[in-house]
């Protein structure tokens, strides 16, 4: 199966260009207004894969075709498969008796390595579809990253602000938007105001015949920059140190998600974090980590700040074959051609050689060039396994500063220095008291900061003092739901029911588009005997969020505890068909099922829970009781050793019991 991306010419390029008629962020021009008096360089840069990153299928398009006419993926036993209908192309996934379809909206990725497929949900939000078109082996259709294991995202996975940050032009959100809802008409591909700054100054300038000094100077030419802010228009999205939960990168509280401009010091937008020395991350390879691999090559670190990307790689052109062999080895004889050997007599392959093509730990269907430079790379195996957060243990340690890596001690950076290691959990032990200091010391007006002091405390097990730090969230943001939400789940915690209710109803009246609130105040009142609210709660959560496949679970329980066994079962098994991939749902539906008299259909829905996590200790007892129920002791016995191993202390002993 051949590749399916072709490099359009020039006037097609600039009619798909003007035919976007997105809304365009303050400041910014037409994405096809450069190429009026830039024609040549548009052409070329068409064929980039920047120029590439993101578009929109539109009707009649045509998809790469899958072999065989499906996608099958063994370890969810779910099979894909694409049709077409009316125009539309739909991605269909099946998996027994559960089917689902999802309109194919957008494509996502060059197409170089590999490109990736979303869906546009009713409401605007933005969903990862599991297959993805991959340009290995003369292309090849496989399970998309983060996928490959049986319990992966399904359709479930939501483009964030982050991802639409690097492959694509801003997009025009609402200015201080937390939900991920985008607007109906999106730009196409990263245009050259992503580098070069706002344009619509700089277009108007050339209109009017302005001189050429201040045509020039209402645009940002990354050549006249000093080298760290020209490399940081590259570092703005090729900087990633890791795509596992760290985090990689804090964007500065009172910034935009789309707020970055070429030329400002990248750190007055986001920092960078690293894990720490000896904690088994540093020779990580990654998709995204072409700058930091570069980072730790002596060829980088000698050039005293002068090597930047733009030393080999010409942005408004890609070479490719031949071309790009030149190109690059002309690169490295640039500072290299004193130094080479009669075993290098030629040198026209330099980079063959010392930045070798790997698999990366996080994308293993695709290779992609190592950029750490060295005299000898040894050889690297291919991952076994995806690295993900769903197949990685959770890094615990320090989470350090990376970029910059001169970065000042003031009394906001120790902020987010402190707040990187309670984000996800990493050093909560150290992480507070040096997030109670900072806010001690720095007395910040966001309330962001108070948020992660409120969340890392809940996470920790002290729901008084997050209900205290919530509060100070609360006085500096009053419209925000998150903290508000947060003391309703602290209160919950104490004990304080009541109280929990009341939070959790404000923090609903605070965010009246998102079902998390409605969720967690449903689970408050079914804790208060009130099924019959609960019920009804849930009921607004499903209508706010149809696909939300946990709030459906959460009725079909809440429904059953009310006595409505047909609903919950109705209620339950739309679950599993939105989320076959979660163990948690599935054992539920078991459940349902051996009530209802249907045994086979419950151990097979047990068995499928565990094959999803063999650990699920509390589904191996479950399961060991309805085989014990209908008489076959040996394959009870079997997953009763398996509860023994439980680290609940309440499983081991119902286990041991039920032998």
């Amino acid at each position: 199966m051949g590749s399916f991306i072709a490099c359009p010419p020039a006037f097609l390029v600039a009619a798909a260009l003007a035919s976007i008629a997105a809304a365009q962020p303050p400041g910014y021009a037409e994405a096809n207004s450069c190429a009026a008096c830039h024609a040549k360089l548009a052409e070329s840069y068409a064929r980039t894969g920047m120029a590439r990153s993101f578009g929109a299928i539109t009707q009649g398009s045509a998809l790469p075709a899958m072999k065989d006419g499906e996608l099958r993926h063994d370890a969810s036993a779910q099979t894909f498969s694409l049709a077409v209908r009316d125009g539309v192309a739909w991605l269909r996934r099946a998996q027994d008796a559960f089917v689902i379809e999802k309109p194919v909206n957008y494509w996502i990725g060059s197409g170089n390595h590999a490109r990736s497929y979303l869906s546009r949900s009713a409401a605007g939000e933005l969903l990862e579809l599991p297959a993805t078109w991959y340009a290995e082996n003369g292309g090849h259709w496989g399970m998309s990253p983060g996928y490959a294991g049986p319990a992966h995202a399904g359709f479930s996975r939501k483009i964030n602000f982050s991802c639409m940050f690097c492959h694509n032009a801003y997009p025009a959100v609402e200015a201080g938007q937390r939900k991920t809802i985008f607007p109906a008409r999106l730009p196409q591909g990263i245009d050259c105001q992503r580098c070069h700054g706002p344009g619509k100054a700089h277009v108007e300038a050339a209109q009017r015949g302005a001189p050429v000094d201040q045509v020039r100077g209402a645009i940002v030419n990354p050549a006249r920059l000093e080298p760290a802010r020209r490399m940081e228009v590259c570092l703005q999205c090729h900087m990633e140190t890791t795509s596992l939960r760290l985090p990689a990168s804090i964007t500065r509280f009172d910034r935009g998600a789309f707020s970055y401009r070429p030329g400002e010091p990248l750190e007055s937008y986001a920092l960078h974090f690293d894990h720490a020395p000896g904690a088994g991350h540093e020779d990580k390879f990654e998709f995204s980590s072409s700058p930091y691999r570069l980072q730790k090559s002596a060829c980088f670190q000698k050039s005293a700040g002068q090597m930047t990307c733009t030393t080999c790689h010409n942005p408004h052109d890609v070479p490719r074959g031949a071309d790009a062999e030149a190109r690059y080895s002309q690169a490295c004889r640039g500072c290299h051609s004193g130094a080479l050997s009669a075993a290098h007599p030629a040198a026209t392959a330099c980079i063959s050689c010392h930045m070798p093509r790997r698999a990366p730990s996080d994308a293993v269907q695709v290779a992609v060039t190592d950029h750490y430079i060295r005299k000898r790379p040894e050889a690297a195996p291919s991952p076994a396994v995806e690295a993900n957060d769903l197949t990685t243990p959770p890094y615990r340690g320090p989470v350090l500063p990376y970029y910059p890596p001169d970065l000042a001690h003031t009394p906001e950076n120790e902020l987010y220095v402190a707040v990187a290691q309670v984000t996800h959990e990493a050093n909560l032990a150290k992480g507070i008291p040096l997030l109670e200091a900072a806010i001690a010391r720095a007395q910040p007006k966001s309330g962001e900061f108070y948020l992660e002091l409120a969340e890392a405390y809940r996470h920790n097990g002290q729901p008084a003092k997050a209900i205290a730090a919530y509060q100070q969230a609360i006085a500096r943001a009053p419209a925000d739901w998150r903290p508000v939400y947060g003391i309703g789940n602290s209160l919950a915690a104490t004990g304080d029911l009541a109280g929990a209710v009341r939070s959790l109803r404000r923090a609903a009246e605070l965010a009246p588009r998102d079902a998390a609130p409605l969720q967690a105040m449903a689970k408050v009142l079914t804790r208060q005997g009130r099924l019959g609210d609960a019920v009804a709660t849930l009921r607004k959560a499903v209508d706010l969020e149809p696909e939300n496949a946990e709030a459906r679970n959460d009725l079909g329980a809440a429904l059953f505890r009310n006595g409505d066994a047909a609903g919950a079962w109705q209620a339950v098994r739309e679950a599993v068909r939105l989320r076959p991939e979660v163990a948690a749902i599935r054992v539920n539906l078991a459940e349902l099922a051996a009530r209802r008299g249907e045994f086979a259909e419950a151990r097979g829905h047990f068995e499928f829970a565990l094959r999803l996590d063999p650990n699920y200790y509390e589904a191996h007892l479950k399961l060991a009781r309805l085989l014990l129920a209908r008489g076959e002791r040996a394959d009870a016995q079997a997953h009763l050793r398996k509860a023994l191993e439980s680290p609940d202390p309440a499983i081991r002993k119902a286990a041991e019991a039920a032998r």
